[in-house]
């Protein structure tokens, strides 16, 4: 019980409005290279008034970010810069706002030395979906470039305190386009991504206790697994959408598999010590558990069957939160330091231990970008918790919040493309 009374009480006490700006932080220098591309302003027939930023500012955002590249912004085509700063490739475009009020954006990568196009993309959009437009546009260098996909197009969702209330929002991956999606008087928690991320899962203290909730996106909120009495820290499986959970019951807190869908659930594991924090692998074959079973919260991970536990974390003396990577070769985990919470991965054996922040306040609740070249946490470093970006190595680190509180964030899967008609 002191460990579900320390992970709830930490929650509530975590101490806000979309980016603005962003404030880069470097706080370490990356193991991995960047490749520099090259920034240029896009030609506009007239002046166009962006509704957030002009093209060529949101891909520098995204080239940043993203982890993989470097940008060199130039205010026209620029050649010398590009040599010197060895970017063989840039990015730019064309923009003319249509009679209809839309925008029609053309996007091209170019190789910089002989302006080969490279890639060529065409959208025509309303204003407020430029951005979304152009985060496409840059996954498609992304994999353009390196035969990956890339992750401008994702979402996070988050805890975010408006008018004095905790209240879970989503926004993009880099904290613009937010948006509401709880409304309530009581405090929101907890939030993580439905499958094919169709809504949320999320935890409400409506009743004067943790209960979850589930909300489709354009739908209505729906109560979960309402014959238990404390329910909270949702995980869903990325292959079947099932529910793992915490249920505290006459002092002890133990983890159920559930159906949303039918409401039904059973008991996950059978173990005589406290488990919260589920968190299923990539390939859903395994979870990652927190549980006090050793006398303090260390990480812990079981077959999907609730079989073949193993601890996995060791050193320290809290543990807590984990998450695995896409790959599926590393954990990402919170770990107390002397008083402050600092975020570490490692290897699946416990192995491998890197810190990844310090001597930066509090830094918590990791979650990997799909790609899993990246981790959203929420840190304090500024005087007030907001969310950041930070490469997987713990280099570039970058607010993408400002205002209020801002906590608990949570990456959602890719988007699956609209077939094309």
């Amino acid at each position: 019980m002191k460990l579900l009374v320390a992970l709830i009480a930490m929650a509530l006490a975590v101490p806000s409005f979309a980016a603005i700006d962003t404030i880069a932080v470097d706080v370490g220098i990356s193991v991995f290279k960047t490749m520099p591309i090259g920034i240029v302003p896009f030609e506009e027939e007239s002046a166009i008034k962006w509704p957030s930023e002009a093209p060529h500012k949101i891909l520098a955002r995204d080239a940043n970010l993203s982890g993989r590249f470097e940008a060199v912004p130039s205010d026209r085509f620029d050649l010398v810069l590009f040599s010197k700063k060895r970017a063989r490739q840039y990015v730019t475009g064309k923009a003319e706002k249509l009679a209809n009020g839309k925008i029609k954006l053309d996007c091209f990568l170019y190789a910089a030395e002989t302006k080969d196009v490279l890639l060529g993309e065409s959208y025509t959009v309303k204003p407020y979906e430029v951005r979304q437009a152009i985060h496409s546009f840059f996954d498609k260098v992304v994999y353009r470039l390196f035969g990956e996909r890339g992750v401008a197009s994702t979402k996070l969702a988050y805890v975010s305190k408006i008018e004095g209330v905790k209240q879970v929002v989503i926004s993009d991956y880099d904290g613009f386009s937010r948006k509401q999606i709880t409304r309530d008087s009581s405090i929101n928690m907890m939030p993580v991504w439905q499958k094919g991320n169709k809504g949320l899962v999320y935890v409400n203290f409506r009743n004067n206790r943790p209960s979850l909730y589930s909300i489709a996106f354009g739908g209505k909120e729906t109560p979960l697994f309402t014959q238990f009495t404390q329910t909270f820290s949702p995980a869903v499986n990325p292959k079947t959408g099932e529910l793992l959970f915490a249920v505290t019951d006459n002092g002890k807190t133990e983890l159920y598999r559930g159906d949303m869908k039918k409401g039904t659930a059973q008991k996950f594991l059978h173990l005589k010590s406290n488990q919260v924090s589920p968190s299923w692998s990539p390939f859903a074959s395994e979870v990652l558990f927190t549980s006090d079973r050793g006398g303090s919260p260390q990480v812990y991970a079981v077959g999907k069957d609730g079989t073949d536990v193993r601890r996995i974390t060791y050193m320290g003396h809290y543990n807590e939160r984990a998450s695995w990577s896409p790959e599926g070769d590393r954990i990402v985990y919170t770990s107390m330091d002397d008083g402050k919470m600092n975020i570490y991965t490692c290897a699946l054996d416990g192995t491998d231990i890197v810190q990844l922040t310090s001597n930066a306040g509090n830094n918590e609740h990791p979650s990997w970008s799909p790609d899993g070249k990246l981790i959203a946490f929420a840190s304090d470093r500024g005087g007030n918790y907001q969310i950041y970006i930070m490469r997987k190595d713990g280099s570039g680190v970058t607010r993408i919040t400002n205002g209020s509180e801002n906590t608990s964030p949570t990456w959602s899967w890719y988007f699956d493309e609209k077939k094309k008609k």
